[in-house]
């Protein structure tokens, strides 16, 4: 597990030509599914924000971020997407 201190992404965002957008949250980041699943809900409402094309990305997540708040997930995805495009 990392220490809080590295600076390891929070998130990976993968592109895909599949027809289906997915979020990967793994037991490694999150052990409770409620967790795993808020980070999910919460990575999805980041990208209807950010209006992120559904059909071309896989988040992956590396970090818990289950505390954050949904506009701090968007600047998230942005800066990670700006690294990419």
């Amino acid at each position: 597990m990392l220490a809080p201190n590295t600076h390891a992404p929070e998130i990976i965002i993968k592109h895909s030509g599949l027809p289906k957008a997915a979020v990967v949250v793994s037991k490694n980041v999150a052990k409770k599914a409620v967790d795993r699943n808020r980070i999910k809900r919460i990575i999805r409402e980041a990208q209807r924000k950010v209006n992120l094309p559904v059909s071309n990305y896989t988040v992956i997540v590396k970090k818990n971020i289950a505390d954050l708040k949904t506009d701090q997930v968007k600047e998230l995805l942005i800066k990670h997407l700006n690294k990419h495009a």
